[in-house]
């Protein structure tokens, strides 16, 4: 049975997850549990983790510990989901949306944050998390390494969550997805996509190579190692889903495995979309900036960033519903050609 990758839930059936499935979960909730009990302390009115008692009052730090504790919050639920049977009964757009938003935000952490801690230990005196901040370095290195080990849970259990839900995608060739009647609308947004995600990784690598041109306040004061790293991150990124994208949409290359530039396309467009989204929040939080010379060229990456991964997600749930409009047809073609009267005839 082919199930609807957008729509569908999937039939339940068979054994519970197994050993792998549960060790992933249980480690993804465990790396959640340091981040959640911060929250919910200073949401409590602790100022555990503070140097600046007075600070962490703020009317808008209380917002913000709000959603952000929520968003960990739905990881626990959607890595639950990714492993016990009831989450293949749940709508795909609802385990999808904030798996590509989660992936989105934590993958580039995952990458950045480690390779760059270790480069700025073996070659810069520069300590790892700023010593005059509001906040203590503890508090850092909890959050990070938490989100480190979480982006990596929810992706290993997202993958086996995947292959059991949607195994067809995993066997799939991409010279394989026939081209329907979307395709040159595909086309045209992938290219679209393209030209934002350049200029938007172009300025990321800038940065990445210590340009400061459009940074300002303590954002600049505080770079180091780490942040440079996540800049050239974010860059590669875009560039590697704008490139999966058009290798998709296009059927350029090799006949490779339709799952292989869909992850390159879900990664790429989840962080172009979710990092420039949360600098919008945070720039739009911060009305006294946002008319001053040195943050338009940050509002502009922003803008093309959000404008890149927006198109290239719309792009990709194109692609995969006119997909899924052709897997059911050929299936309801070969149903109904068996259930006919010749076809079941006996010569």
């Amino acid at each position: 049975m082919t199930v609807s990758v957008l729509t569908g839930s999937a039939p339940v059936a068979g054994a519970g997850p197994g050993r792998l499935r549960l060790g992933v979960c249980a480690a993804t909730v465990a790396a959640c549990v340091p981040y959640l009990s911060l929250k919910i302390a200073w949401l409590s009115g602790s100022t555990v983790g503070w140097s600046d008692a007075e600070a962490a009052k703020s009317s808008a730090l209380y917002v913000g510990n709000a959603i952000t504790m929520a968003m960990d919050a739905v990881a626990v639920l959607v890595v639950l989901a990714f492993t016990f049977r009831w989450g293949l009964r749940v709508p795909a757009w609802l385990v999808l949306t904030p798996m590509w938003i989660g992936a989105g935000l934590l993958a580039p952490i995952a990458l950045a944050v480690p390779l760059g801690a270790l480069l700025q230990t073996l070659f810069s005196s520069e300590p790892l998390t700023a010593s005059d901040n509001a906040i203590q370095g503890w508090v850092y290195v909890v959050v990070y390494a938490g989100f480190t080990l979480q982006g990596l849970g929810l992706l290993t259990a997202f993958v086996l969550y995947a292959r059991e839900r949607w195994p067809d995608v995993f066997a799939v060739r991409t010279q394989d997805v026939a081209k329907g009647a979307t395709h040159e609308l595909q086309v045209l947004l992938a290219r679209t996509a393209g030209v934002f995600a350049v200029v938007f990784a172009a300025v990321q690598f800038y940065w990445a190579f210590g340009g400061t041109a459009g940074i300002h306040g303590e954002a600049l004061d505080h770079r180091g190692a780490v942040q440079q790293l996540a800049d050239g991150v974010m860059g590669l990124m875009a560039l590697a889903g704008a490139v999966a994208l058009l290798a998709i949409v296009q059927r350029a290359g090799r006949p490779e495995r339709f799952a292989v530039p869909l992850a390159g396309v879900w990664i790429g467009a989840g962080a172009t979309f979710a990092w420039s989204f949360y600098r919008l929040i945070a720039a739009l939080s911060q009305p006294e900036v946002l008319g001053s010379g040195s943050s338009s060229a940050l509002n502009l990456t922003t803008l093309c960033g959000l404008l890149a991964g927006l198109l290239m997600g719309v792009t990709g749930a194109v692609l995969l519903a006119e997909r899924d409009a052709q897997v059911t047809g050929r299936a309801a073609e070969r149903d109904a050609q068996s259930a006919s009267p010749t076809a079941s005839r006996t010569p």
